[in-house]
Protein backbone atom coordinates (compact mmCIF):
# COMPACT_ATOMS: atom_id res chain seq x y z
CA UNK A 1 0.00 0.00 0.00
CA UNK A 2 1.13 3.51 -0.71
CA UNK A 3 2.28 5.66 2.22
CA UNK A 4 2.22 9.37 1.41
CA UNK A 5 4.11 11.97 3.43
CA UNK A 6 1.79 13.74 5.85
CA UNK A 7 2.56 17.10 4.28
CA UNK A 8 1.21 15.92 0.92
CA UNK A 9 -1.86 14.13 2.21
CA UNK A 10 -5.09 15.80 1.21
CA UNK A 11 -8.44 14.23 0.38
CA UNK A 12 -12.02 14.57 -0.89
CA UNK A 13 -14.96 12.90 0.88
CA UNK A 14 -17.71 11.36 -1.21
CA UNK A 15 -21.01 10.17 0.25
CA UNK A 16 -23.72 7.87 -0.98
CA UNK A 17 -27.06 6.55 0.10
CA UNK A 18 -26.96 3.02 0.41
CA UNK A 19 -1.03 -3.84 -2.57
CA UNK A 20 -1.63 -4.26 -5.88
CA UNK A 21 -1.09 -8.00 -6.19
CA UNK A 22 1.58 -8.70 -8.78
CA UNK A 23 4.53 -10.73 -9.38
CA UNK A 24 -11.11 -27.99 1.18
CA UNK A 25 -13.56 -27.78 3.60
CA UNK A 26 -16.93 -29.08 4.76
CA UNK A 27 -19.89 -26.69 4.72
CA UNK A 28 -22.25 -26.79 7.67
CA UNK A 29 -26.01 -26.52 7.25
CA UNK A 30 -27.64 -23.31 8.43
CA UNK A 31 -31.16 -21.98 8.29
CA UNK A 32 -32.00 -20.37 4.94
CA UNK A 33 -31.19 -16.68 4.64
CA UNK A 34 -33.03 -14.06 2.63
CA UNK A 35 -31.85 -14.01 -0.97
CA UNK A 36 -33.52 -10.79 -2.08
CA UNK A 37 -31.60 -7.57 -1.56
CA UNK A 38 -33.14 -4.12 -1.71
CA UNK A 39 -31.92 -1.78 -4.42
CA UNK A 40 -29.79 1.18 -3.44
CA UNK A 41 -31.39 4.60 -3.92
CA UNK A 42 -30.90 6.15 -7.34
CA UNK A 43 -28.50 8.98 -7.97
CA UNK A 44 -24.81 9.53 -8.37
CA UNK A 45 -22.09 10.46 -5.92
CA UNK A 46 -21.40 14.05 -4.91
CA UNK A 47 -18.42 15.68 -3.23
CA UNK A 48 -18.74 16.09 0.52
CA UNK A 49 -15.16 17.18 1.22
CA UNK A 50 -13.08 18.50 -1.69
CA UNK A 51 -9.68 18.48 0.02
CA UNK A 52 -7.77 18.20 3.27
CA UNK A 53 -6.23 15.60 5.53
CA UNK A 54 -7.96 12.52 6.83
CA UNK A 55 -7.86 8.75 7.22
CA UNK A 56 -7.00 6.39 4.38
CA UNK A 57 -9.39 3.57 3.55
CA UNK A 58 -10.70 2.48 6.96
CA UNK A 59 -13.12 4.35 9.27
CA UNK A 60 -14.89 3.22 12.43
CA UNK A 61 -17.23 4.92 14.93
CA UNK A 62 -16.27 5.63 18.54
CA UNK A 63 -18.62 5.08 21.46
CA UNK A 64 -19.52 8.79 21.44
CA UNK A 65 -20.45 8.74 17.74
CA UNK A 66 -17.29 10.45 16.48
CA UNK A 67 -15.79 8.94 13.30
CA UNK A 68 -12.16 7.89 13.59
CA UNK A 69 -9.52 6.42 11.30
CA UNK A 70 -5.79 6.30 10.71
CA UNK A 71 -3.28 7.08 7.98
CA UNK A 72 0.41 6.30 7.64
CA UNK A 73 2.85 8.96 6.47
CA UNK A 74 5.78 6.55 6.30
CA UNK A 75 7.47 6.43 9.69
CA UNK A 76 4.36 7.13 11.71
CA UNK A 77 0.61 6.67 11.91
CA UNK A 78 -1.70 9.63 12.49
CA UNK A 79 -5.18 9.46 13.99
CA UNK A 80 -7.97 11.49 12.36
CA UNK A 81 -11.44 12.24 13.78
CA UNK A 82 -14.60 13.81 12.40
CA UNK A 83 -17.52 15.17 14.41
CA UNK A 84 -19.67 16.01 11.37
CA UNK A 85 -20.02 12.72 9.55
CA UNK A 86 -16.84 13.05 7.52
CA UNK A 87 -17.39 16.54 6.08
CA UNK A 88 -14.14 17.62 7.75
CA UNK A 89 -11.39 15.92 9.76
CA UNK A 90 -8.92 16.91 12.46
CA UNK A 91 -5.68 15.36 13.66
CA UNK A 92 -6.18 13.50 16.94
CA UNK A 93 -2.79 12.25 17.98
CA UNK A 94 -0.68 9.36 16.84
CA UNK A 95 -0.72 5.56 17.02
CA UNK A 96 3.00 5.04 16.37
CA UNK A 97 6.20 6.85 15.40
CA UNK A 98 9.54 5.20 14.68
CA UNK A 99 12.22 6.42 12.26
CA UNK A 100 13.47 2.84 11.83
CA UNK A 101 10.09 1.40 10.80
CA UNK A 102 7.97 1.90 7.70
CA UNK A 103 4.28 1.71 8.55
CA UNK A 104 1.35 1.10 6.20
CA UNK A 105 -2.05 -0.50 5.60
CA UNK A 106 -3.70 1.11 8.63
CA UNK A 107 -7.15 -0.05 9.71
CA UNK A 108 -9.23 0.46 12.87
CA UNK A 109 -12.20 -1.25 14.49
CA UNK A 110 -14.24 -0.13 17.50
CA UNK A 111 -15.68 -2.73 19.87
CA UNK A 112 -19.41 -1.95 20.31
CA UNK A 113 -20.53 -0.99 23.80
CA UNK A 114 -17.00 -0.07 24.92
CA UNK A 115 -14.44 2.69 24.52
CA UNK A 116 -11.96 0.15 23.12
CA UNK A 117 -10.58 0.44 19.60
CA UNK A 118 -8.02 -1.71 17.84
CA UNK A 119 -5.65 -0.47 15.14
CA UNK A 120 -3.92 -2.97 12.85
CA UNK A 121 -1.11 -2.18 10.40
CA UNK A 122 1.91 -3.65 8.69
CA UNK A 123 5.50 -2.85 9.66
CA UNK A 124 8.67 -3.17 7.62
CA UNK A 125 12.07 -2.94 9.30
CA UNK A 126 15.43 -4.60 8.79
CA UNK A 127 14.23 -6.45 5.72
CA UNK A 128 11.34 -8.09 7.58
CA UNK A 129 7.55 -7.67 7.65
CA UNK A 130 5.04 -8.06 10.43
CA UNK A 131 1.37 -7.37 11.20
CA UNK A 132 0.97 -5.47 14.45
CA UNK A 133 -2.04 -4.58 16.62
CA UNK A 134 -2.32 -1.62 18.98
CA UNK A 135 -5.21 -0.88 21.34
CA UNK A 136 -6.91 2.16 22.81
CA UNK A 137 -9.23 1.94 25.81
CA UNK A 138 -10.17 5.64 25.76
CA UNK A 139 -11.77 6.16 22.32
CA UNK A 140 -8.48 6.63 20.51
CA UNK A 141 -7.01 9.34 22.74
CA UNK A 142 -3.96 7.17 23.47
CA UNK A 143 -2.64 3.83 22.22
CA UNK A 144 -0.62 0.91 23.59
CA UNK A 145 0.98 -2.10 21.93
CA UNK A 146 -1.39 -5.06 21.94
CA UNK A 147 0.19 -7.90 19.97
CA UNK A 148 1.99 -9.12 16.86
CA UNK A 149 -0.22 -11.33 14.70
CA UNK A 150 2.46 -12.63 12.33
CA UNK A 151 6.14 -11.97 11.71
CA UNK A 152 8.81 -10.87 11.59
CA UNK A 153 9.32 -12.64 8.25
CA UNK A 154 11.21 -11.89 5.06
CA UNK A 155 8.11 -12.92 3.07
CA UNK A 156 5.48 -10.22 2.71
CA UNK A 157 2.60 -10.04 5.20
CA UNK A 158 0.38 -6.97 5.36
CA UNK A 159 -2.88 -5.20 4.49
CA UNK A 160 -4.70 -6.38 7.65
CA UNK A 161 -8.46 -6.04 8.08
CA UNK A 162 -10.15 -6.35 11.47
CA UNK A 163 -13.52 -8.11 11.68
CA UNK A 164 -15.62 -9.05 14.70
CA UNK A 165 -17.60 -12.24 14.29
CA UNK A 166 -21.18 -12.43 15.54
CA UNK A 167 -20.06 -14.39 18.61
CA UNK A 168 -17.69 -11.56 19.58
CA UNK A 169 -14.43 -13.11 18.38
CA UNK A 170 -11.97 -10.62 16.88
CA UNK A 171 -10.37 -11.75 13.62
CA UNK A 172 -7.54 -10.40 11.48
CA UNK A 173 -7.47 -11.04 7.72
CA UNK A 174 -4.22 -10.23 5.89
CA UNK A 175 -2.07 -10.78 2.78
CA UNK A 176 0.43 -13.58 3.26
CA UNK A 177 3.25 -14.68 0.98
CA UNK A 178 4.40 -16.65 4.02
CA UNK A 179 1.28 -18.84 4.15
CA UNK A 180 1.50 -19.57 0.41
CA UNK A 181 5.16 -20.55 0.69
CA UNK A 182 4.40 -22.77 3.69
CA UNK A 183 1.71 -24.40 1.55
CA UNK A 184 4.21 -25.21 -1.18
CA UNK A 185 3.57 -22.21 -3.46
CA UNK A 186 6.47 -19.74 -3.13
CA UNK A 187 5.87 -16.62 -5.18
CA UNK A 188 2.12 -16.82 -4.56
CA UNK A 189 0.18 -14.76 -2.02
CA UNK A 190 -2.94 -15.92 -0.19
CA UNK A 191 -5.35 -14.34 2.25
CA UNK A 192 -4.83 -15.61 5.81
CA UNK A 193 -7.01 -15.25 8.90
CA UNK A 194 -6.18 -15.57 12.57
CA UNK A 195 -8.58 -14.97 15.43
CA UNK A 196 -9.04 -14.63 19.15
CA UNK A 197 -11.65 -15.97 21.50
CA UNK A 198 -13.29 -12.67 22.31
CA UNK A 199 -11.09 -9.62 21.92
CA UNK A 200 -8.04 -10.53 24.01
CA UNK A 201 -5.41 -13.25 24.14
CA UNK A 202 -3.41 -15.11 21.55
CA UNK A 203 -4.34 -15.13 17.87
CA UNK A 204 -4.73 -18.91 17.83
CA UNK A 205 -8.46 -19.56 18.21
CA UNK A 206 -8.74 -20.69 14.57
CA UNK A 207 -5.18 -21.63 13.69
CA UNK A 208 -4.07 -19.89 10.49
CA UNK A 209 -6.94 -20.22 8.01
CA UNK A 210 -6.47 -19.97 4.24
CA UNK A 211 -9.34 -17.69 3.24
CA UNK A 212 -8.86 -16.99 -0.45
CA UNK A 213 -6.61 -18.48 -3.14
CA UNK A 214 -6.96 -19.65 -6.73
CA UNK A 215 -6.81 -23.46 -6.61
CA UNK A 216 -6.90 -24.09 -10.36
CA UNK A 217 -4.00 -26.23 -11.56
CA UNK A 218 -1.20 -24.06 -12.88
CA UNK A 219 -2.81 -20.76 -11.86
CA UNK A 220 -0.81 -17.99 -10.23
CA UNK A 221 -2.63 -17.09 -7.03
CA UNK A 222 -1.76 -13.66 -5.68
CA UNK A 223 -4.56 -12.18 -3.59
CA UNK A 224 -4.56 -9.22 -1.22
CA UNK A 225 -6.31 -6.22 0.32
CA UNK A 226 -9.10 -8.22 2.04
CA UNK A 227 -12.27 -6.72 3.49
CA UNK A 228 -14.99 -8.83 5.12
CA UNK A 229 -18.74 -8.31 5.53
CA UNK A 230 -21.40 -10.24 7.43
CA UNK A 231 -24.29 -11.56 5.33
CA UNK A 232 -26.50 -13.42 7.80
CA UNK A 233 -25.61 -15.15 11.04
CA UNK A 234 -22.24 -16.82 10.54
CA UNK A 235 -22.35 -16.42 6.76
CA UNK A 236 -19.66 -13.92 5.77
CA UNK A 237 -17.99 -12.75 2.56
CA UNK A 238 -14.38 -11.76 1.91
CA UNK A 239 -13.69 -9.46 -1.06
CA UNK A 240 -10.09 -9.37 -2.28
CA UNK A 241 -7.82 -8.04 -4.98
CA UNK A 242 -6.19 -10.62 -7.21
CA UNK A 243 -4.43 -11.10 -10.50
CA UNK A 244 -5.57 -13.24 -13.40
CA UNK A 245 -4.49 -16.80 -12.79
CA UNK A 246 -3.53 -17.08 -16.44
CA UNK A 247 -2.32 -14.18 -18.63
CA UNK A 248 -4.55 -12.33 -21.07
CA UNK A 249 -2.60 -10.95 -24.00
CA UNK A 250 0.69 -11.83 -22.37
CA UNK A 251 0.10 -10.05 -19.04
CA UNK A 252 -1.86 -10.63 -15.85
CA UNK A 253 -4.35 -7.90 -14.96
CA UNK A 254 -5.75 -7.16 -11.52
CA UNK A 255 -9.24 -8.54 -10.89
CA UNK A 256 -11.55 -8.55 -7.87
CA UNK A 257 -12.68 -11.81 -6.28
CA UNK A 258 -14.99 -12.85 -3.46
CA UNK A 259 -15.43 -16.02 -1.42
CA UNK A 260 -17.88 -16.94 1.33
CA UNK A 261 -17.86 -18.80 4.64
CA UNK A 262 -20.85 -20.40 6.36
CA UNK A 263 -19.20 -20.84 9.76
CA UNK A 264 -17.80 -17.45 10.69
CA UNK A 265 -14.51 -17.84 8.82
CA UNK A 266 -13.41 -21.24 10.09
CA UNK A 267 -13.76 -22.72 6.59
CA UNK A 268 -14.39 -21.15 3.17
CA UNK A 269 -16.68 -22.49 0.46
CA UNK A 270 -14.85 -22.54 -2.88
CA UNK A 271 -18.13 -23.29 -4.68
CA UNK A 272 -19.12 -19.71 -3.85
CA UNK A 273 -15.90 -18.17 -5.13
CA UNK A 274 -16.84 -15.47 -7.63
CA UNK A 275 -15.20 -12.82 -9.78
CA UNK A 276 -16.71 -9.60 -8.49
CA UNK A 277 -15.32 -7.57 -11.36
CA UNK A 278 -12.88 -8.08 -14.24
CA UNK A 279 -12.34 -5.11 -16.54
CA UNK A 280 -12.75 -5.24 -20.32
CA UNK A 281 -10.01 -6.36 -22.72
CA UNK A 282 -8.18 -3.68 -24.70
CA UNK A 283 -8.63 -4.56 -28.39
CA UNK A 284 -5.32 -2.93 -29.31
CA UNK A 285 -3.03 -4.88 -26.99
CA UNK A 286 -5.24 -7.87 -26.26
CA UNK A 287 -4.60 -7.28 -22.56
CA UNK A 288 -7.20 -6.84 -19.85
CA UNK A 289 -7.55 -3.56 -17.99
CA UNK A 290 -7.17 -3.65 -14.21
CA UNK A 291 -9.60 -3.61 -11.27
CA UNK A 292 -7.87 -3.36 -7.91
CA UNK A 293 -7.78 -2.23 -4.23
CA UNK A 294 -11.43 -3.12 -3.48
CA UNK A 295 -13.32 -2.20 -0.32
CA UNK A 296 -16.60 -3.93 0.56
CA UNK A 297 -19.47 -2.90 2.78
CA UNK A 298 -22.89 -4.34 3.60
CA UNK A 299 -25.44 -1.55 3.29
CA UNK A 300 -28.05 -2.10 5.99
CA UNK A 301 -29.59 -5.49 5.41
CA UNK A 302 -29.35 -5.04 1.66
CA UNK A 303 -26.67 -5.53 -0.96
CA UNK A 304 -22.92 -5.73 -0.64
CA UNK A 305 -21.24 -2.78 -2.35
CA UNK A 306 -17.62 -2.71 -3.50
CA UNK A 307 -15.57 0.37 -4.39
CA UNK A 308 -12.43 -0.17 -6.48
CA UNK A 309 -9.92 1.47 -8.82
CA UNK A 310 -9.84 0.70 -12.56
CA UNK A 311 -7.92 1.93 -15.59
CA UNK A 312 -10.38 0.59 -18.16
CA UNK A 313 -11.53 4.00 -19.42
CA UNK A 314 -8.02 5.35 -20.04
CA UNK A 315 -6.65 5.93 -23.53
CA UNK A 316 -4.09 3.41 -24.66
CA UNK A 317 -3.14 0.01 -23.29
CA UNK A 318 -3.73 -1.10 -19.69
CA UNK A 319 -1.21 -0.34 -16.98
CA UNK A 320 0.87 -3.26 -15.79
CA UNK A 321 -0.46 -4.65 -12.51
CA UNK A 322 3.11 -4.43 -11.17
CA UNK A 323 3.47 -0.70 -11.98
CA UNK A 324 4.00 1.71 -9.06
CA UNK A 325 0.73 3.10 -7.75
CA UNK A 326 1.60 6.71 -8.49
CA UNK A 327 2.29 5.82 -12.13
CA UNK A 328 -1.03 4.07 -12.72
CA UNK A 329 -4.01 5.83 -14.26
CA UNK A 330 -7.41 5.07 -12.73
CA UNK A 331 -10.87 6.21 -11.80
CA UNK A 332 -12.94 4.86 -8.90
CA UNK A 333 -15.92 2.62 -9.60
CA UNK A 334 -18.63 0.80 -7.67
CA UNK A 335 -20.49 -2.49 -8.05
CA UNK A 336 -23.04 -4.20 -5.83
CA UNK A 337 -24.73 -7.55 -5.45
CA UNK A 338 -28.05 -7.90 -7.25
CA UNK A 339 -30.65 -10.63 -6.60
CA UNK A 340 -28.33 -12.68 -4.41
CA UNK A 341 -24.86 -12.58 -2.91
CA UNK A 342 -23.34 -14.40 -5.90
CA UNK A 343 -24.22 -12.01 -8.73
CA UNK A 344 -22.93 -8.50 -9.28
CA UNK A 345 -24.10 -5.39 -11.09
CA UNK A 346 -22.38 -3.53 -13.90
CA UNK A 347 -20.00 -0.83 -12.60
CA UNK A 348 -20.97 2.78 -12.01
CA UNK A 349 -18.55 5.67 -11.36
CA UNK A 350 -17.80 7.13 -7.95
CA UNK A 351 -14.99 9.49 -8.98
CA UNK A 352 -13.66 10.39 -12.44
CA UNK A 353 -12.34 13.88 -11.74
CA UNK A 354 -8.68 12.83 -11.57
CA UNK A 355 -6.69 9.84 -12.82
CA UNK A 356 -4.31 9.30 -9.89
CA UNK A 357 -6.24 7.54 -7.12
CA UNK A 358 -5.83 4.64 -4.71
CA UNK A 359 -7.38 2.68 -1.83
CA UNK A 360 -11.03 3.79 -1.74
CA UNK A 361 -12.88 3.09 1.51
CA UNK A 362 -16.59 2.91 2.35
CA UNK A 363 -18.42 3.69 5.58
CA UNK A 364 -22.14 3.69 6.38
CA UNK A 365 -22.90 6.77 8.49
CA UNK A 366 -26.58 5.89 8.85
CA UNK A 367 -28.87 3.40 7.08
CA UNK A 368 -28.39 3.86 3.32
CA UNK A 369 -26.07 6.84 3.89
CA UNK A 370 -22.59 5.85 2.75
CA UNK A 371 -19.43 7.87 2.30
CA UNK A 372 -16.53 6.86 0.07
CA UNK A 373 -13.03 8.01 0.95
CA UNK A 374 -10.44 8.07 -1.82
CA UNK A 375 -6.70 8.43 -1.40
CA UNK A 376 -5.81 10.80 -4.22
CA UNK A 377 -2.05 10.32 -3.73
CA UNK A 378 -1.70 13.90 -2.58
CA UNK A 379 -5.39 14.88 -2.55
CA UNK A 380 -7.78 12.94 -0.33
CA UNK A 381 -11.40 12.96 -1.48
CA UNK A 382 -14.66 12.16 0.24
CA UNK A 383 -17.85 11.44 -1.69
CA UNK A 384 -21.44 10.78 -0.70
CA UNK A 385 -24.22 9.21 -2.74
Amino acid sequence: MNASPRGLMMWMLLTASLGACAPEEAVEDFLPVARVEAELPAGGWRVLMPGGGGPIRGITRRADGVLIGGASWGHGIDVWTSTNGGASWALHGSVANNPNVEFGDVTMRAIPGTRTLFCAFREYSGGQWRVTITRSDNDGDSWVYDSTVVGPTTRFVGAPFLFQRGNGDLQVYYDSELLAAQGGFPGHQWIAMQGRQGTTGAWNAYGTVTVSRDKRAGALSREGMPTVVQLAGDRIMAVVEGVEGFPTGGARANVINAVQSWDGGRTWDDSLRRTVYASRIDPGSGRRYNAYVPYSIRVGNGPVGVAFCSDEDKAGPPDLSSAPVDQRSCHVGFVLTTTNFETWSAPSPIWTGTSRNYTPGLFERAPNDVIAIIDGLGTQRVMVR
